[in-house]
């Protein structure tokens, strides 16, 4: 979920609210907060903690909440697991720990630690261009032992053989699941067997990620590629903004969803040129 921000870098609760109400009104079953995309890593532990808590009052039971865990060390993760079950998470995401190097082995006790004792089913998070650390295949396999680890998002540019890798090796274990993390492989993840998606373009178009899961399980897969270059054209538009947070805030702002486009520093902030591009092709593309 992108997080709306005001002057002083503080969460706009109001917009927040009718953003959660928004997704689920187009059918999002799943909220991912903080993330990458709402820029948990220039958050404070606590304003983490309150976006939490305002997405799960608003949720309640409607769909999962699950609180991303980005943290290096065993335990200060796991006081990110407590804060966020506390604040209503359903479920963590934890990265692997992303400033010293560790091996296989090491990642799997970090792992099987949150797992075994945050008191919250978890998610794996693959993310090696932003980590620098690859959670191998058969390294996710034995995690899949664990009945607390529940799944993988596999993201960051993932190539389609490691996501094929994953999901061959778990073919005997069908209640783990395996998301693909990026939103120009969605249709390409779906048909290989995925089994969902954590997307940050359905923050603006949640019906065209609602309609391919839908056109996936109904085998259209003419409908699944036209809605997918739809999504590739609207990835290359925000991508291609010096700040994608502050391209997706506009569109959400041009959309009635937030009132602010602030985004945490030292991040970039939208460019003349950024905005003139985003009128434009926005207008093309029916965004607003």
């Amino acid at each position: 979920m992108f997080v709306p921000l005001d002057e002083e870098e503080r969460i706009i609760e109001t917009d927040l609210i009718r953003h959660v109400r928004n997704l689920l009104n187009h059918g999002v079953r799943g909220f991912l907060v903080p993330s990458g995309t709402g820029e948990f890593y220039n958050l404070t532990p606590e304003e983490r903690r309150h976006a939490v808590e305002v997405v799960a009052r608003e949720v309640k039971d409607e769909a999962l909440v699950v609180s991303l865990i980005s943290e290096c060390g065993t335990r200060n993760s796991l006081r990110r697991i407590a804060a966020a079950r506390e604040a209503g998470a359903h479920a963590a995401m934890a990265v692997a720990p992303y400033f010293e190097p560790v091996d296989q082995t090491a990642l799997k006790g970090f792992f099987n630690a949150l797992a075994n004792e945050g008191g919250l089913p978890l998610w794996l998070y693959h993310q090696p261009s932003h980590t620098k650390m690859v959670i191998e295949p058969e390294t996710i396999r034995e995690l899949a032992e664990n009945p607390n680890i529940v799944g993988v998002k596999a993201s960051a540019w993932v190539d389609i053989f490691y996501f094929q890798q994953v999901l061959r090796l778990l073919k005997d274990k069908p209640e783990f699941r395996v998301l693909m993390g990026e939103d120009i492989n969605e249709v390409s993840g779906l048909v290989l067997g995925g089994h969902g998606m954590v997307s940050t373009l359905s923050n603006l178009i949640p019906d065209e990620f609602v309609s391919i899961w839908d056109a996936i399980k109904k085998g259209d897969l003419e409908a699944s590629r036209r809605i997918q270059e739809r999504i590739t054209d609207v990835d290359a538009l925000v991508t291609g903004c010096r700040s994608l947070r502050g391209a997706g805030k506009y569109v959400l702002k041009k959309r009635g969803v937030f009132t602010s486009t602030i985004v945490s520093k030292p991040s970039h902030e939208l460019t003349e040129p950024d905005v003139e591009r985003l009128e434009r092709r926005g207008r093309e593309l029916g965004l607003f």
